[in-house]
């Protein structure tokens, strides 16, 4: 792979992909049908787990996940989030083949190095993550999980790049389908545990980590030999600031997500089995919320190479208003989501979760508000992805960090939970607003519409008749006038619906 003397320069590239691609409408529909069955059984599954451990464990759960979320790309480098900005680059090079062979060894190698290091240095990893060194046990399965999950991650990531979206629904919903099959069966018949969570999770992480690799090496086939083979001095000069900065807003995001939660273990000055029980509370309030966060991530995930088309092709006004488009219909559409979430919860707290986590209740409105604005943050992301600012997004994912530890520090030891999750919705308004001026800074056309709707989220915090009736006189001016979705707007909408009707009717 190293030497070019021997290599044809001449090779043509094709315009049109080798391996089969699917639409930006055709991705939203597959998204749209995976949300609706894999967070059907989501909710399902996390319904249950509410149900059947106890808080202690399910917190617990809370904090692996948490640190499996942070640790997948931390350990990595953050490299296999740059497929998305990068694939389409080196395929209209004709040298995916030495993009996909150089990037999948670096991963694999530090996957090893990363997680042998977490298993070595387990009882220390026990004291920093449940300041309880007797639950070392654990971190074991959680080391052999977390390679599981860096793979999982690598396929989806390499294949939403590749606009491959039938194969990241696929490999979505199995790995969803058997979590949920594997760690209800666990619960039941082996121990409701934390232990089995991790160990389900682990597991359907890696059925769909062999599926990739089958569809993988298939498409390998048909690439088209490179041209011209880089140097490696010059591939990763190429690819790893974009990377490296990358990885740190990974790190700076994930550890704004989770802090919360950490420092309630570390610095709320209960013991650790009574800070684990109320992390767990925290987790209940945070089950159907999470997932308006998941489907965003999803929607930013697939709309990333199509942005980055349009921008390689100069069209930079077209991101713009692209990326005004989805703030704007995401706070609609995450709004509506919150309030229909805030009217059930307390049927779904008293009955489903038979009453057990009435801290997760109390707090509610303030996790539904800042997972909002968290969901906002990551759409506003895309521009400085696009135009390979990534260090911005740093910057912005720094500053909510640092604000969201000051806070907690400041509203945790007064207002317990209650405190915590404010302290973050907080952070959370400081960092889309940060994301907002800085992505305007660096030529962002941002839309008084969309400081607007960024704002909204506020109300759910308030109380829900004031958030119905502002979202509902939001949706009707929307729908009859011109300034919240202008005309332009509206018609793109309308478009993509059209065509979304005639290809799947």
């Amino acid at each position: 792979m190293s030497s070019a003397s021997s290599v044809d320069t001449s090779v043509e590239v094709p315009d049109i992909p080798t391996y089969r691609t699917t639409s930006l409408a055709e991705s939203v529909m597959l998204l749209a049908m995976l949300t609706v069955f894999q967070r059907g059984i989501g909710f399902v599954r996390g319904v249950l787990f509410c149900r059947w451990l106890p808080p202690e464990q399910l917190g617990l759960w809370d904090l692996v996940f948490g640190f499996l979320m942070l640790a997948g790309p931390l350990v990595v480098l953050g490299i296999p989030g740059s497929f998305g900005r990068y694939v389409e680059h080196f395929r209209q090079k004709g040298q995916l083949r030495t993009f996909l062979f150089r990037t999948t060894v670096t991963t694999f190698l530090l996957t090893i190095v990363g997680c042998a290091g977490l298993w070595l240095f387990h009882d220390q990893a026990a004291v920093v993550l449940f300041k309880d060194q007797s639950l070392a046990p654990i971190i074991p399965i959680v080391a052999l999980t977390l390679i599981a999950v860096i793979g999982f991650n690598y396929f989806v990531e390499l294949f939403i790049a590749m606009r491959q979206m039938r194969m990241v629904s696929a490999l979505q919903f199995i790995n969803s389908v058997l979590f949920a099959v594997v760690g209800l069966g666990l619960l039941l018949w082996y121990e409701p545990s934390a232990q089995s969570v991790i160990l389900s999770y682990g597991i359907a992480c890696s059925a769909t980590i062999i599926l990739g690799a089958f569809v993988l090496a298939r498409d390998w086939r048909n690439l088209p030999l490179a041209g011209e083979i880089p140097k490696h001095s010059e591939f990763w000069r190429k690819l790893l600031p974009f990377a490296a900065w990358l990885w740190a807003i990974n790190l700076l995001s994930n550890l704004f997500e989770v802090v919360d939660r950490y420092m309630i273990v570390h610095f709320s000055g209960l013991p650790a089995e009574q800070s684990i029980s109320l992390v767990g509370d925290y987790h209940s309030s945070r089950v159907v919320p999470w997932l308006m966060v998941a489907v965003a991530n999803l929607f930013g995930g697939i709309l990333l190479p199509h942005l980055s088309a349009d921008w390689e092709r100069g069209d930079r006004d077209h991101v713009s208003k692209q990326i005004n488009l989805l703030l704007k219909i995401g706070s609609l559409v995450m709004m509506a989501g919150a309030i229909a979430i805030g009217v059930v919860a307390p049927y779904l707290f008293e009955y489903v979760f038979e009453g057990k986590y009435s801290g997760g209740l109390e707090v509610l409105p303030w996790t539904l508000t800042y997972c909002v604005w968290y969901s906002m943050s990551g759409c506003a992301m895309l521009y400085f992805c696009c135009a390979e600012k990534t260090h911005v997004g740093a910057i912005v994912f720094g500053v909510g960090l640092a604000s969201n530890v000051a806070l907690n520090a400041l509203l945790l030891p007064i207002w317990g939970l209650t405190g915590a999750v404010m302290a973050t919705a907080i952070a959370n308004a400081i960092a889309i607003s940060l994301a907002l001026w800085l992505a305007h800074r660096h030529g962002l056309q941002v839309q008084k519409s969309t400081i607007l709707l960024a704002a909204v989220p506020l109300l759910l915090g308030f109380g829900w008749i004031p958030a119905i009736a502002v979202w509902s006189f939001l949706v009707w001016q929307a729908l009859s006038a011109n300034w919240l979705l202008d005309a332009q707007e509206k018609k793109s909408l309308g478009d993509g619906i059209a065509v979304l009707t005639k290809r799947f009717s």
